[in-house]
C-alpha cells in the first residue's frame, strides 16, 4: 500500500469517517475471514501471502471489534431480517482450515473478549492429520538451497529460488497452477519436487491440525464448527457425485465430533458453482461463506455469503477501513466516476465542451 493511501486511511480512522461508514452500513454485517495466527515464525517465504497473522495484531483487532461492534454467532447473522437496522454494527469472526494454532492462540483471546467465532474444518486434516499440499509446497521452497528448479506443470519451466524474493515470486506463480491439477498429479509433482530441491517433504509444527477433543471443548464455549469440505479439493473440479460425497461425509464427521448440527459451509479455495450450491443444499447445509470481498447483506444469497479477508500484510488502519465498509464505498465511488468519464468520452466533442 502506498504511503499517501495509508495516511488517508489513518486520517479516516482518526476523524471518525470509518465510524460513520459503519453506521451507514448497519443494515449489513461484517464477517471477518482468518486462516491462522502465530507467535513466532513462520518463515517469511512460507507466509508470502500473509495468511498467518501475528498474534499481537489479531489481539488488537479483536479488542477493536469488541469495542466498536456487536460480535455475534454466524447463525444470528444468517437469520437477520433483510433491511433491519441495529444500534451497533454486527460482525462475525471466522477461521478457515482448522489449524491447531486456533485453539492455542486465537481461542484464548476470543474468550478474553467474550467473542464467538466459527472455525471451518477440513475433515481429512482433522481425522488423518494430512498436511495441506500448499503448506508442504511452502515449506519445501522456503527450505531449499537450490538457486532454481525446473518444474513441469503446464510445460517445463525454470523457477528462480536464489533469494527470498525469488522464492516468494515462485510461490505466487506456482500455487495457483498446482491448485488446478488433479490430486494424484499434484501429489506426484510434490514428491518429485522434494527430490529436486533436496529437502524433506515435511511441514513445520505450526501447520498441524486441531484435535477432535479441542473442537468439542470449544463447541461448548461459544465456538461453532462449520465444514470446509473433506479433502479441501476445489469444488470446481469435482463431479456432482463427488461433491455430494465431500459435503455429506464432512458434515457427518463434524456432527459426530461436536454432537450437534453443522449447517455452515466454507467453499475450499473460495471456489463454487451452481452444482456446488445444489450439493450443499442436498447435504443439509443452510448457508455457505465465500472469499468474495464485501459486507454481508441479509437479503443476499445465503449460499454466497461475503466476507472481509484479513492477512498479516494489512495495517490496522486498513483493517478498520475494510471492516467499516468504507473500502467498498470508496471503490464504488471510483467505479461510478470512471463510468461517467467513459460516458463523457463517448459523447460528441461539442457537448463535452458545453459541459465545461
Amino acid at each position: 500500500m502506498g504511503v499517501i493511501k495509508e495516511l488517508a486511511y489513518r486520517l479516516f480512522v482518526a476523524a471518525g469517517v470509518t465510524s460513520a461508514a459503519a453506521w451507514l452500513n448497519r443494515r449489513k454485517a461484517v464477517i471477518l475471514a482468518y486462516h491462522d495466527v502465530y507467535t513466532s515464525g513462520p518463515d517469511p517465504v512460507a507466509n508470502y501471502d500473509g495468511l498467518r497473522l501475528r498474534l499481537a495484531l489479531f489481539e488488537r483487532q479483536m479488542r477493536y471489534m469488541a469495542t466498536h461492534y456487536e460480535v455475534v454467532p454466524l447463525d444470528e447473522i444468517r437469520d437477520l431480517p433483510a433491511g433491519s437496522r441495529h444500534r451497533r454494527s454486527l460482525a462475525a469472526i471466522t477461521f478457515d482450515d482448522g489449524y491447531a494454532n486456533f485453539y492455542r492462540h486465537a481461542y484464548p483471546i476470543l474468550r478474553r473478549f467474550g467473542l464467538p467465532a466459527t472455525v471451518f474444518v477440513v475433515t481429512d486434516f482433522l481425522v488423518h492429520g494430512r498436511p495441506f499440499w500448499w503448506d508442504r509446497l511452502r515449506a519445501m521452497i522456503a527450505a531449499t538451497q537450490r538457486p532454481s528448479v525446473r518444474i513441469d506443470v503446464d510445460g517445463i519451466q525454470q523457477f528462480p529460488l536464489a533469494t527470498a524474493q525469488d522464492k516468494q515470486t515462485t510461490l505466487t506463480d506456482l500455487s495457483p497452477r498446482l491448485l488446478t491439477l488433479p490430486p494424484s498429479r499434484r501429489e506426484a509433482l510434490l514428491a518429485g519436487l522434494a527430490v529436486d530441491l533436496d529437502v524433506d517433504d515435511q511441514t513445520p509444527a505450526i501447520c498441524g491440525s486441531l484435535s477432535a477433543d479441542e473442537l468439542r471443548e470449544m463447541a461448548r464455549d461459544g465456538i461453532s464448527v462449520g465444514s470446509h469440505g473433506r479433502s479441501h479439493d476445489s469444488f470446481l473440479h469435482l463431479s456432482r457425485d463427488a461433491l455430494l460425497a465431500e459435503l455429506t461425509e464432512s458434515k457427518r464427521v463434524l456432527e459426530s465430533v461436536v454432537g450437534g448440527p453443522v449447517t455452515w459451509l466454507c467453499y475450499p479455495h473460495g471456489e463454487f458453482s451452481a452444482d456446488a450450491v445444489e450439493a450443499a443444499i442436498r447435504a443439509g447445509y443452510r448457508s455457505a461463506v465465500t472469499v468474495i470481498e464485501g459486507l454481508h447483506d441479509p437479503a443476499a444469497d445465503p449460499y454466497a455469503v461475503r466476507r472481509i479477508g484479513v492477512n498479516d500484510h494489512m495495517t490496522f488502519a486498513q483493517f478498520v477501513v475494510a471492516a467499516s465498509g468504507l473500502r467498498e464505498m470508496l471503490k464504488d465511488l471510483l467505479r461510478v466516476r470512471r463510468q461517467r468519464r467513459g460516458e463523457m468520452r463517448g459523447q460528441p466533442t461539442a457537448r463535452i465542451r458545453g459541459l465545461g
